[in-house]
């Protein structure tokens, strides 16, 4: 990792880490709010409503990203995201109402959406391709850590009796420093990049611009897109839907619903930093798919088991249930997409293509969420599981298929090779018989000069006495090439 530092690797982490605390910060207080004498009543009936708004704010955010995350640079946009949370946060511990909490949550919606592809950017720029797919998973690892950690925290918080205002105020600190640690980065960078522009321009003028016209026409992008775009309503359901369903049918009060939740998210962690960082990357390219295929088909059971309810899952296996779910699908979530982006993208494209991947996604959840959200208001989730089921099983169709294909294209070059050096070796004997060694033949082929030399015998002689001269001048004494002049 040659222009990448600890610093970088831990400013990455971080940021992810603590905007994934910030994302679940409204969900893990979602039913302390319902529940609240002010806002509860109005809270219940906009909700729903709220939730699709911050769908399509994401979907939003998304494609401004896709726009300008690769031109900008992701230190740039990471500046954007911190500056944008402090403002988010403070909205929604002062709200005076539902409708201006409503907007600090999209507010707080578009500051999370663009941080993942900003964070793809730099890792895509900075990193050598051996340390790309580690950094991937280690960054992604600190998205799911930073929901389970962020559920927890708020929840025990919410347990102590702090109310859901003041357990908004801690974020605010830590996303400060995180604003000053990236302004800092941003300059490091920029300094280090203007000491080295004509590198910088051969680099940029030698990679071609991704097209993508011409992503779209590929079958493999839109298997990759599909499973990415459903799998995304997973992060939904475990940031918004698992509190709900451990309070409505397993009788967990508040803050251990919400903590609970981030036992559940937990998996996710462990998906990411073990499966992904240890298992996955030292896989050969068909075990990968293998096992890509196994984890999205467990992601398709575990819902339908779910789905029973507490007359069959008993309570003490449900959280067990969901902390295997989210150990299967947060590695096919993540890595596949985001190697998939780089490797379409290049440097000069990978934001783009993160952020049209998640842009599917929150379109995919814009629609998904009110329907959701109007079946779980009855506490009756078998309906939403039933998709959730639904999703895993066509990723894991859709994500090893794509997998697959690619492989089989990257292997496809290699056979390529060795024909080509025997094409190119076949022309270089034949020089050897070209027309060289004839050329040679007009001289020597005085073919002819036989009847010419017949006509004038003193010509054919000429040219062997005319070689001839210069020896004998040169042998002749001085004397000699005087009296010779006389005689002429």
């Amino acid at each position: 990792m040659p222009s990448a530092t600890a610093f970088t690797t831990y400013l990455l982490f971080t940021a992810n880490l603590v905007n994934q605390m910030g994302r679940v910060l409204v969900p893990a207080i979602k039913t302390t709010v319902l529940a609240d004498a002010e806002f509860g009543a109005e809270f219940q009936d906009k909700v729903g409503g709220l939730l699709g708004s911050v769908s399509l704010v994401c979907l939003g955010g998304k494609l401004l990203g896709a726009a300008v995350t690769d031109r900008l640079g992701g230190w740039v946009v990471l500046i954007s995201v911190f500056a944008i949370w402090l403002v988010a946060i403070t909205a929604t511990f002062m709200a005076p109402s539902v409708d201006i909490f409503g907007y600090a949550w999209l507010l707080n919606s578009l500051a999370y959406t663009v941080t993942w592809g900003s964070i793809v950017q730099v890792i895509g720029a900075e990193y050598d391709a051996a340390g790309k797919a580690a950094q991937l998973a280690f960054c992604a690892s600190a998205s799911r850590f930073g929901a389970s950690i962020g559920n927890i925290i708020f929840g025990q918080l919410l347990s102590a009796g702090l109310g859901w205002r003041q357990v908004c105020m801690p974020m605010l600190p830590v996303q400060a420093l995180l604003l000053a640690l990236c302004i800092y980065k941003w300059s490091t960078s920029a300094a280090s990049a203007a000491a080295a522009p004509a590198a910088g321009a051969k680099k940029a003028a030698g990679e071609p611009a991704p097209s993508v016209a011409g992503a779209f026409l590929s079958v493999d992008f839109w298997l990759m897109l599909i499973p990415k775009a459903v799998l995304f309503t997973y992060t939904q359901f475990f940031m918004n839907y698992i509190p709900q369903l451990l309070n409505a049918q397993y009788g967990y009060d508040h803050g251990d619903a919400a903590s609970l939740g981030g036992i559940a998210q937990g998996g996710s962690v462990v998906g990411l930093l073990y499966v992904g960082n240890q298992i996955y990357k030292k896989m050969a390219p068909p075990q990968k798919v293998q096992l890509v295929f196994v984890l999205l088909a467990v992601c398709g059971v575990v819902p339908l088991v779910l789905s029973l309810g507490p007359a069959v899952v008993p309570t003490v296996a449900v959280v067990p249930l969901t902390v295997l779910w989210g150990l299967c699908y947060a590695m096919p979530f993540y890595v596949p997409p985001g190697e998939f982006a780089m490797q379409v993208g290049g440097k000069s494209g990978t934001g783009l293509f993160t952020n049209l991947f998640d842009a599917a996604g929150f379109a995919a959840s814009a629609m998904w969420n009110p329907w959701a959200s109007a079946q779980a208001k009855s506490g009756d989730f078998t309906s939403v599981l039933y998709s959730q089921a639904a999703f895993g099983l066509i990723s894991m169709v859709a994500m090893p298929l794509c997998m697959y294909r690619l492989n089989v294209k990257g292997a496809a070059p290699k056979k390529k090779p060795a024909p080509a050096t025997k094409a190119k070796a076949s022309p270089k004997p034949s020089p050897k018989p070209s027309p060289k060694p004839k050329a040679a033949t007009p001289k020597s082929s005085p073919a002819p000069s036989p009847k010419r030399a017949a006509k004038s015998p003193a010509r054919s002689k000429s040219p062997a006495s005319a070689k001839k001269t210069p020896a004998r001048r040169a042998t002749r004494s001085p004397s000699k090439r005087l009296a010779s002049k006389k005689t002429k």
